[in-house]
C-alpha cells in the first residue's frame, strides 16, 4: 500500500487513495477495514495511479485517476456513478491529475491538472460535470 491522500466522509469513515495498488479503500474512523474497490486499468471503476481522494455532499467520493487523465466518482460503498476527462491540455482534458476538493455546498469540484500546471474547476451536476472556468495556480490545499 502506498497511500498518497485521504478523505474523511461525515460518518468519520476514511477514504484512502492507494496509489501503487491502484485501488481505493476505507476504514472506520478507528481503522477497522470497511472495503475497497478498484484495480489496474482504464476501465470504469479501474485505475492508474489514484491520486486524490475526497468525499462530497451527498455521499460522492471523487478519485483523481492520475494515469489515465481523469476523475472518476462512487458511492461511499464504491459503486461506480461516473467519470471526466481525458489526456490534453483544453478544458476538461487533463495531464495527471492529482488531487481532487469540493466545496462544502457541492457546488464546485476543484483538480488540481498537475502536469498542465493549473487548477481546473466544474459545476457539479452528477451524473455529468462540465467545465466552468480554467485558472492557474501553483498549489491545491498545501
Amino acid at each position: 500500500m502506498f497511500p498518497l491522500k485521504i478523505a474523511v466522509a461525515l460518518n468519520g469513515n476514511v477514504y484512502v487513495a492507494d496509489s501503487y495498488n491502484d485501488r481505493v479503500q476505507y476504514f472506520t474512523a478507528g481503522g477497522s477495514f470497511l472495503g475497497k474497490w478498484g484495480s489496474l486499468g482504464s476501465g470504469d471503476g479501474q485505475f492508474d495511479d489514484p491520486s486524490g481522494v475526497t468525499y462530497g455532499p451527498g455521499g460522492v467520493v471523487y478519485v483523481a485517476d492520475a494515469r489515465n487523465h481523469r476523475v472518476q466518482y462512487f458511492t461511499p460503498s464504491g459503486s461506480f456513478l461516473g467519470k471526466w476527462g481525458s489526456p490534453g491540455t483544453g478544458n476538461g482534458q487533463f495531464n495527471r491529475p492529482t488531487a481532487v476538493r469540493v466545496t462544502a455546498n457541492g457546488a464546485r469540484v476543484y483538480v488540481a491538472d498537475y502536469r498542465n500546471h493549473r487548477v481546473q474547476y466544474f459545476r457539479e451536476s452528477l451524473p455529468m460535470v462540465v467545465p466552468s472556468s480554467v485558472g492557474r495556480i501553483k498549489a491545491l490545499f498545501r
